[in-house]
């Protein structure tokens, strides 16, 4: 958690699960009305909501309860959920959510957060980890994380009132199944009888004959 020197909002997350995670490259959003195009790191940061020995989910309430305070006053407004960055997963299909809480957070283009390993250099320093490499954060691990949380008071047509939160830093902590569906094994899908003999090009008798099909719609 965020000591006192720590700036307001910002909260440091341990051993939460990461999701839907752009930290190395950032991701592509386009506005279809105004054809606008913006760039942001983000990241989902679930909480599992009977299993929170580190105290994540007070921290971040605290955390927000004072960027609110510290916008708005006493005259807070009434946000939907879709305008809050802390969400509940049980409302949810993506696989993982349920049972959780999530953060959601993003950064623009301009400030990259940084990505650590768990690994200490000879320096003393955190290792900058380097995608798809041992020790870097992915999809479905479970990580540390520096985020900030803020308070934003814009007009309606460029967002609103919302409390969001920033990805400031990560680190892998340690391996968790990752989302989505593995690649699939070519040892166990393709056989011997998928390859030529030769080990060369196939040859027009090797070609299958397509024909005339008698659905020539889509699949």
């Amino acid at each position: 958690m965020a000591d006192d020197k720590s700036p307001l909002g910002e909260v440091i997350l341990r051993d939460v699960r990461l999701s839907f995670a752009h930290l190395f490259e950032p991701q592509e959003f386009r506005d279809d009305e105004t054809g606008t195009v913006r760039r942001t790191f983000n990241a989902n940061f679930l909480i599992d909501k009977e299993n929170d020995p580190y105290g994540n989910l007070k921290a971040i309430k605290k955390a927000a309860k004072e960027v609110r305070e510290k916008k708005w006053g006493s005259n807070q407004p009434n946000l939907k959920p879709e305008k809050l960055c802390l969400r509940d997963g049980d409302l949810e299909d993506w696989d993982g959510y349920a049972g959780n809480f999530y953060l959601s957070t993003g950064s623009p283009e301009s400030r990259p957060p940084s990505v650590v390993t768990n690994r200490k250099d000879k320096d003393g320093d955190w290792i900058v980890a380097v995608p798809g490499q041992q020790n870097a954060p992915y999809s479905g691990c479970y990580v540390n994380a520096i985020v900030r949380i803020w308070a934003q008071d814009n007009e309606p047509k460029k967002g609103g009132k919302r409390v969001n939160a920033s990805v400031e830093s990560v680190q892998f902590r340690r391996k968790g199944e990752a989302f989505g569906a593995a690649p699939a094994d070519p040892n166990a899908k393709f056989t011997d009888d998928d390859v030529s003999d030769d080990g060369g090009d196939i040859g027009d008798d090797d070609v299958v004959d397509e024909g005339d099909d008698d659905d020539d719609g889509l699949i």
